[in-house]
């Protein structure tokens, strides 16, 4: 089985198979002066003469997903045939969403994954989760990180022990006591280590186990995604 990662970012999405090579890809709508009838989608931003007189469509607004209409254009686009061509009924994907994402946009979710879509299986994970992921794995002797996500709506600053993330600890303001030692890690490709993350992630001999099956879903509906599903 094939298993698709999207890191989807409230600016771009970063998108590709656990096997191949990450895309970045904007995750919006174009309209523009000159072609006010015809919208563009992702990628076909490349397709326009003249960006000087762009309308962005965004997905996100604040940081959440809230514009599923256009979300649902984007991701038919990326999942279609002039992309990664993916056959539904045959792949997992590894999605991204913010840090206390709203319950109503996690259902959301859930429902256009396995109702609309028909992936067979499915991991909802914030994209902090993934970098902590793949710092643990470059660095195995390392048992805490803070990871700063810095993304295009606001900063998450969350502590992971033993690559778990310590959510009571995500508003702290006090990053770590004075006398301790502490070192900055700037990953060389910082846009797509998350994705990286999450392409090592698809790998993992538990990755079955962290899943959501659309066979699970069908069963048990959001209860089992509230359950395995730690955002």
């Amino acid at each position: 089985m094939a298993t698709l990662v999207l890191d989807n970012g409230a600016y771009t999405a970063k998108i590709g198979y656990s096997q191949e090579k990450v895309s970045v890809i904007p995750n919006c709508q174009f309209r523009s002066k000159t072609s006010r009838l015809k919208t563009f989608t992702a990628n076909q931003l490349d397709e326009i003469k003249d960006p000087s007189g762009l309308f962005y469509i965004l997905p996100f607004q604040k940081g959440y997903l809230v514009n599923w209409d256009v979300q649902r254009k984007v991701w038919d686009h990326l999942f279609g045939k002039e992309m990664f061509k993916v056959e539904f009924v045959d792949t997992s994907v590894i999605i991204t969403e913010p840090y206390f994402n709203f319950s109503s946009i996690q259902e959301s979710m859930n429902e256009i994954l396995f109702e609309e879509y028909q992936f067979q299986s499915a991991l909802r994970i914030n994209a902090g989760s993934l970098s902590a992921h793949h710092y643990f794995h470059s660095k195995p002797s390392e048992l805490c990180c803070l990871v700063v996500d810095s993304g295009f709506s606001f900063t998450h600053i969350a502590p992971y022990c033993r690559s778990r993330k310590m959510k009571e600890g995500i508003q702290l303001r006090s990053l770590a006591p004075a006398h301790l030692p502490v070192s900055v890690l700037l990953p060389t490709n910082p846009i797509s280590y998350s994705w990286e993350g999450g392409k090592l992630l698809a790998h993992s001999p538990d990755y079955d186990e962290i899943v959501v099956t659309r066979e699970d879903y069908e069963e048990n509906g959001h209860c089992i995604c509230e359950e395995k599903f730690d955002i």
